[in-house]
């Protein structure tokens, strides 16, 4: 709610995704016609598209840009203009492996301004991330626990008598519940969440 209400003040239009590392985009959550969205997807426009050009040029790093007067003139724009989906601003967030791809339509925009809100659309990918600790199991969350305490994976395995594999495929069962591609930041977004006071301890 936050998110969405954010990007409406912001934008006239928009479109995001959040990618887990080589995953393509197949839906969005948008404010655009559901025409547009249905097609942009069924045509595979984001292969051609600026927004998506420039999230694989970022090879997995922050990034954000305007599209540029050339770019706007293309056949792709001309189309998109008529459902007021011609978006202008781009922004892509790398955290921790997952990526979060936006395209926003705001034609008053300055490069100064688009850097602001580009900080804050990875703020807002950051919420996102820590919005799914709260769907990790009580179970993970024990073993998260073990794991901010410092204990290395062969103590981890003793403790819970299991083989160290084992423990590999939990902490692999818990990126892939969080969205990210590594531990060490499972477990940082783990720490912020549990430390603001929304994760109990345990």
């Amino acid at each position: 709610m936050v998110m969405t209400t954010f990007l409406q003040e912001n934008f006239s239009g928009f479109g995001y995704v959040v990618l887990g590392l080589g995953e393509m985009p197949t839906s969005a959550v948008t404010n655009f016609e559901v025409d547009w969205h249905q097609k942009y997807f069924a045509e595979q426009y984001h292969r051609v598209d600026p927004v998506f050009k420039f999230f694989a040029d970022c090879r997995g790093r922050s990034g954000t840009r305007l599209v540029s007067e050339a770019e706007m003139e293309t056949p792709l724009y001309e189309e998109a203009k008529l459902y007021g989906a011609d978006s202008n601003f781009i922004s892509v967030s790398a955290i921790g492996g997952s990526q979060m791809v936006l395209g926003g339509v705001n034609h008053d925009l300055d490069v100064t301004r688009a850097s602001m809100i580009h900080k804050s659309c990875r703020a807002a990918h950051r919420s996102i991330l820590l919005e799914r600790v709260d769907q990790l199991s009580d179970l993970q969350i024990d073993f998260l626990e073990m794991c901010e305490e410092g204990l290395i994976d062969k103590q981890i395995a003793c403790e819970l008598g299991v083989s160290i594999s084992a423990v590999a495929q939990r902490k692999k069962a818990i990126c892939n519940k969080i969205g990210v591609s590594n531990f060490r930041a499972a477990l940082s977004l783990y720490s912020v969440r549990k430390w603001s006071g929304i994760v109990p301890l345990v």
